[in-house]
This record gives C-alpha cells, structure tokens and sequence, in this order.
C-alpha cells in the first residue's frame, strides 16, 4: 500500500497594526521565512478573522491603534475560549507591568529589530511547546 505524504500547510502569523507600510514590510519578511501571513488594521479586523475561523500560531499586536486598538481586542479575544489560548505578541512602549496586566505572551518594543521579531515567531510557531493551547498557561499566569 502506497501512502500519499501530505504536506502541511505553513503555519499562520496574524499582524495588527494600523501603519500600512510597516505591515508590508512585515508580511514580506515573515513570508520570507515560511510562514502564511494575515493582516488586519485594527482590533475589529482581527477578531472579524479569528471568528471567520482562521487560526494562527501567533498574533502580534500593536497595542496602539485608533479604533479598537490592542487593549480592547486582547480583552475580547481572552473573552472567547474559541481563540483565548493564541498566543499574542504585543509590540510598543510597553511596561512590564503592562504586558502582565494584559496577559501578553511577550512583547517587543518598536522598533522592532527584524531578527528579533523573526525569532520570537520561530519560538511561538515551531516550538511544539507554544503551539494548540500550550499558551493558554502561559497567558492565564499574566
């Protein structure tokens, strides 16, 4: 009997921000480096993709946007057990404190050194450790 290998398909990363040209940037490089990449320009957005059913690895997040921006959106995607345990990577001037407030996975601050960001999604995405649920523990510790 002949088994057909199927290919998996790469592994989702969902950015938020409302700066059109960072978010290009940032898809060709994240591209780049294998993974599928979704953008939204707000907070709206990006829950109107994880209840449209997508799934990624990882969410980075601006938390500094005019509409609903990161605060607000991690309050309702921590609300919604469907997508609560993805982990989030917020990115911004942000305090330790604050990232533990909002129960963020981590976070970097901007600008976001390339290799850094690249890294931090290696970890979140190829780790086996960090992927379906394993957040989860992490983010209810914030």
């Amino acid at each position: 009997m002949v088994s057909v290998h199927k290919t998996e398909p790469p592994p989702t990363v969902l950015v938020v921000d409302d700066n059109g040209e960072l978010l290009a940037v940032l898809r060709e490089a994240i591209e780049e480096e294998g993974y599928r990449v979704m953008t939204a320009k707000n907070g709206e957005d990006a829950l109107d993709l994880l209840r449209a059913g997508e799934t990624p690895c990882l969410i980075l997040l601006d938390l500094q946007m005019p509409g609903m921006g990161g605060e607000e959106f991690r309050r309702r995607q921590l609300a919604e057990p469907r997508f609560a345990g993805i982990a989030v990577v917020g990115f911004t001037g942000l305090s330790d404190a604050d990232a533990r407030r909002l129960a963020l996975s981590s976070y970097l601050r901007k600008p976001v050194k390339l290799h850094h960001l690249l890294e931090t999604i290696a970890h979140y995405c190829s780790d086996p450790d960090h992927l379906e649920g394993s957040s989860e523990a992490k983010s209810a510790t914030g």
